[in-house]
Protein backbone atom coordinates (compact mmCIF):
# COMPACT_ATOMS: atom_id res chain seq x y z
CA UNK A 1 0.00 0.00 0.00
CA UNK A 2 1.33 3.38 -0.89
CA UNK A 3 1.76 5.91 1.84
CA UNK A 4 -0.91 8.60 2.02
CA UNK A 5 1.59 11.11 3.41
CA UNK A 6 2.72 13.57 0.74
CA UNK A 7 6.42 14.40 0.52
CA UNK A 8 7.04 17.96 1.79
CA UNK A 9 8.95 18.98 -1.37
CA UNK A 10 6.15 17.70 -3.58
CA UNK A 11 3.52 19.49 -1.49
CA UNK A 12 5.50 22.75 -1.76
CA UNK A 13 5.82 22.41 -5.55
CA UNK A 14 2.13 21.64 -5.92
CA UNK A 15 1.35 24.73 -3.86
CA UNK A 16 3.27 26.86 -6.37
CA UNK A 17 1.48 25.44 -9.42
CA UNK A 18 -0.18 27.93 -11.74
CA UNK A 19 -3.07 25.54 -12.30
CA UNK A 20 -5.50 23.70 -10.06
CA UNK A 21 -3.87 20.43 -9.01
CA UNK A 22 -7.32 19.05 -8.14
CA UNK A 23 -8.70 19.90 -11.58
CA UNK A 24 -5.66 18.28 -13.20
CA UNK A 25 -6.18 15.17 -11.05
CA UNK A 26 -9.81 15.08 -12.14
CA UNK A 27 -8.71 15.36 -15.75
CA UNK A 28 -6.29 12.44 -15.40
CA UNK A 29 -8.92 10.34 -13.63
CA UNK A 30 -11.60 11.09 -16.21
CA UNK A 31 -13.70 13.48 -14.13
CA UNK A 32 -14.48 14.57 -10.60
CA UNK A 33 -16.73 11.56 -9.89
CA UNK A 34 -13.98 9.18 -11.03
CA UNK A 35 -11.45 10.89 -8.75
CA UNK A 36 -13.84 10.55 -5.83
CA UNK A 37 -14.43 6.88 -6.66
CA UNK A 38 -10.70 6.17 -6.94
CA UNK A 39 -10.02 7.85 -3.61
CA UNK A 40 -12.86 5.93 -1.99
CA UNK A 41 -11.53 2.58 -3.24
CA UNK A 42 -7.99 3.43 -2.18
CA UNK A 43 -9.29 4.31 1.28
CA UNK A 44 -11.15 0.99 1.51
CA UNK A 45 -7.84 -0.83 1.03
CA UNK A 46 -5.79 1.53 3.21
CA UNK A 47 -8.27 1.37 6.10
CA UNK A 48 -9.09 -2.33 5.91
CA UNK A 49 -9.32 -3.45 9.54
CA UNK A 50 -7.60 -6.79 8.90
CA UNK A 51 -4.26 -5.11 8.13
CA UNK A 52 -3.62 -7.76 5.48
CA UNK A 53 -2.84 -5.18 2.79
CA UNK A 54 0.24 -3.84 4.57
CA UNK A 55 3.38 -4.36 2.48
CA UNK A 56 5.82 -3.18 5.15
CA UNK A 57 7.18 -6.67 5.89
CA UNK A 58 7.30 -7.96 2.30
CA UNK A 59 11.07 -7.56 1.94
CA UNK A 60 11.64 -9.62 5.08
CA UNK A 61 9.29 -12.51 4.41
CA UNK A 62 10.42 -15.91 3.19
CA UNK A 63 9.16 -16.69 -0.31
CA UNK A 64 6.62 -19.19 1.03
CA UNK A 65 5.34 -16.73 3.64
CA UNK A 66 5.10 -13.99 1.02
CA UNK A 67 3.07 -16.31 -1.23
CA UNK A 68 0.69 -17.27 1.60
CA UNK A 69 0.24 -13.60 2.53
CA UNK A 70 -0.46 -12.68 -1.10
CA UNK A 71 -3.11 -15.39 -1.27
CA UNK A 72 -4.69 -13.96 1.88
CA UNK A 73 -4.68 -10.53 0.21
CA UNK A 74 -6.46 -12.00 -2.82
CA UNK A 75 -9.10 -13.66 -0.65
CA UNK A 76 -9.70 -10.41 1.25
CA UNK A 77 -9.81 -8.43 -1.99
CA UNK A 78 -12.52 -10.75 -3.35
CA UNK A 79 -14.47 -10.37 -0.07
CA UNK A 80 -14.27 -6.58 -0.38
CA UNK A 81 -15.34 -6.68 -4.03
CA UNK A 82 -18.35 -8.81 -3.19
CA UNK A 83 -19.29 -6.58 -0.25
CA UNK A 84 -19.09 -3.46 -2.43
CA UNK A 85 -20.84 -5.10 -5.40
CA UNK A 86 -17.77 -4.78 -7.60
CA UNK A 87 -18.16 -7.18 -10.49
CA UNK A 88 -21.96 -7.33 -10.24
CA UNK A 89 -22.15 -5.28 -13.42
CA UNK A 90 -20.25 -8.00 -15.29
CA UNK A 91 -21.90 -11.18 -13.96
CA UNK A 92 -19.55 -11.49 -11.00
CA UNK A 93 -16.37 -11.46 -13.05
CA UNK A 94 -14.59 -9.05 -10.76
CA UNK A 95 -11.61 -8.47 -13.03
CA UNK A 96 -13.87 -7.03 -15.74
CA UNK A 97 -15.11 -4.30 -13.42
CA UNK A 98 -13.69 -0.84 -14.08
CA UNK A 99 -12.98 -0.61 -10.34
CA UNK A 100 -10.77 -3.71 -10.16
CA UNK A 101 -7.57 -2.13 -11.57
CA UNK A 102 -7.93 0.69 -9.04
CA UNK A 103 -8.18 -1.81 -6.20
CA UNK A 104 -5.18 -3.76 -7.49
CA UNK A 105 -3.14 -0.56 -7.68
CA UNK A 106 -4.15 0.25 -4.09
CA UNK A 107 -3.04 -3.22 -2.94
CA UNK A 108 0.35 -2.52 -4.57
CA UNK A 109 1.54 -6.11 -4.42
CA UNK A 110 1.78 -9.05 -6.80
CA UNK A 111 -1.06 -11.50 -6.32
CA UNK A 112 -0.37 -15.12 -7.29
CA UNK A 113 -3.86 -15.67 -8.67
CA UNK A 114 -3.63 -13.08 -11.43
CA UNK A 115 -3.31 -15.71 -14.15
CA UNK A 116 -6.67 -17.14 -13.08
CA UNK A 117 -8.43 -14.01 -14.35
CA UNK A 118 -5.98 -12.85 -16.99
CA UNK A 119 -5.34 -16.11 -18.86
CA UNK A 120 -7.43 -19.01 -17.56
CA UNK A 121 -10.93 -17.50 -17.49
CA UNK A 122 -10.58 -15.75 -20.89
CA UNK A 123 -9.60 -19.08 -22.44
CA UNK A 124 -12.72 -20.72 -21.06
CA UNK A 125 -14.79 -17.83 -22.41
CA UNK A 126 -13.24 -18.02 -25.87
CA UNK A 127 -12.75 -21.78 -26.29
CA UNK A 128 -15.79 -23.36 -24.60
CA UNK A 129 -19.28 -23.81 -25.94
CA UNK A 130 -22.26 -22.40 -24.03
CA UNK A 131 -22.88 -25.60 -22.06
CA UNK A 132 -19.25 -25.76 -20.94
CA UNK A 133 -19.25 -22.06 -20.02
CA UNK A 134 -22.38 -22.55 -17.94
CA UNK A 135 -20.64 -25.31 -16.02
CA UNK A 136 -17.13 -23.85 -15.57
CA UNK A 137 -17.46 -20.06 -15.42
CA UNK A 138 -19.55 -19.96 -12.21
CA UNK A 139 -16.93 -22.12 -10.50
CA UNK A 140 -14.18 -19.77 -11.69
CA UNK A 141 -16.14 -16.71 -10.60
CA UNK A 142 -16.86 -18.14 -7.15
CA UNK A 143 -13.29 -19.39 -6.61
CA UNK A 144 -14.42 -23.01 -6.39
CA UNK A 145 -11.93 -23.65 -9.17
CA UNK A 146 -8.71 -21.70 -9.55
CA UNK A 147 -6.96 -22.09 -12.84
CA UNK A 148 -3.67 -21.19 -14.38
CA UNK A 149 -2.33 -21.14 -17.88
CA UNK A 150 0.67 -23.00 -19.23
CA UNK A 151 2.00 -22.58 -22.71
CA UNK A 152 4.74 -24.45 -24.50
CA UNK A 153 6.72 -23.08 -27.38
Amino acid sequence: MASTKVNADLARERGQATFSVERMTNLFDGGKAETERRRHLEAVIARDPTGIFSNEENAYLHRTDRHVRALAKQVRLVEICRKLGIGNECDGQIIQSKDYPTLLAAVADDLPTSLHWVMFVPNIVSLCDEEQKAKWLPMCRDWRMIGCYAQTE
